[in-house]
C-alpha cells in the first residue's frame, strides 16, 4: 500500500482511483521537459468507470514492465509512448528528446515499441519518434528546432569554423541559439558568447538568440522574427 499522508495530489488521485499516474503528469514526475503544463492530472486505470474532478482518466491494461517499481506511476518508457500517442508533434518530441537526454529511456527501445504500436495514436507516436534528433543537447534546442523546422533547410549542431557547434543553422547562414540561463550565467560564459557571436558575423552568419520563455511561452514571436529575417535574406547578397 502507498501512504497518502504526504503524497503529491497526483499520487493521491491515482491511488484513490485504483490506477497510476500517467501521460504528461508522469512525464513531469520523471523530470521530462514539457512544452507547457496543462491544468489537471492524468491517471491510467485498468478498468471501471472511475472518475474524479480535475483528473483525466485513461483506460488501458498495463503490464508489469509499464510500471515504476516503487510508485503508482508509469515507467519512463511507457510514459513517453503515452505522450507520443496523445500530444501534438512538437510537445511529443520535446518530451522524447528530454527523456533520451536524461538517459531514462533508450531510443532504440522507443523506436521498437513505436513500430509495434497499434490502435489510437499509433501513427502520431511513430511520427514523433521519427522526428527525434539524437544530437539535441537540451529541451530548449528541441523546442526551437520544432518551431522552425518547416521554415528552411535545418542543420542541427552545425559546425562553424572558429565558432564550434551552433544549435541550429537555417539555409546555411541564419544561426539560431537557445540561451538557457544555466549555461550563460557566469563571466567566462558571457565572454565566450560574445566571442562566438562575433566569429559568426565574420563567417557571414546572422545570429538570432532566443530564451526559454521565447520558445515555450512566446512561440509566435520566435516564428515572426525568424520568418522576417529569412525573408530579408543575408545582408551580404
Amino acid at each position: 500500500m502507498y501512504a497518502l499522508s504526504d503524497a503529491s495530489p497526483a499520487f493521491v488521485a491515482a491511488v484513490k482511483l485504483r490506477g497510476v499516474v500517467s501521460h504528461t503528469t508522469a512525464a513531469a514526475v520523471h523530470g521530462f521537459a514539457l512544452w507547457r503544463t496543462a491544468p489537471g492530472l492524468h491517471v491510467t486505470v485498468s478498468s471501471g468507470r472511475n472518475r474524479a474532478p480535475g483528473v483525466t482518466v485513461h483506460r488501458s491494461r498495463l503490464a508489469p514492465a509499464d510500471l515504476d517499481e516503487d510508485r503508482p506511476l508509469t515507467s519512463p518508457l511507457r510514459t513517453v509512448l503515452d505522450c507520443g500517442r496523445t500530444l501534438q508533434l512538437g510537445q511529443s518530441v520535446v518530451i522524447l528528446e528530454s527523456a533520451c537526454l536524461a538517459r531514462l529511456v533508450d531510443l532504440r527501445s522507443v523506436r521498437a515499441a513505436a513500430s509495434e504500436a497499434r490502435g489510437a495514436g499509433a501513427v502520431a507516436l511513430r511520427q514523433a519518434v521519427a522526428w527525434v534528433d539524437e544530437r539535441s543537447e537540451s529541451s530548449l534546442e528541441s523546442g526551437l528546432r520544432m518551431l522552425v523546422t518547416l521554415l528552411g533547410r535545418v542543420t542541427t549542431q552545425a559546425w562553424v569554423p572558429g565558432v564550434g557547434h551552433v544549435d541550429i543553422v537555417l539555409d546555411g547562414w541564419l544561426a539560431l541559439e537557445g540561451d538557457g540561463f544555466e549555461f550563460h550565467s557566469d563571466r567566462r560564459a558571457y565572454r565566450e558568447d560574445r566571442r562566438r557571436g562575433n566569429a559568426l558575423v565574420v563567417g557571414r552568419h546572422v545570429l538570432l538568440r532566443f530564451t526559454w520563455e521565447d520558445v515555450f511561452l512566446r512561440p509566435h514571436y520566435v516564428l515572426q522574427v525568424v520568418t522576417e529575417t529569412l525573408a530579408a535574406g543575408p545582408p551580404w547578397r
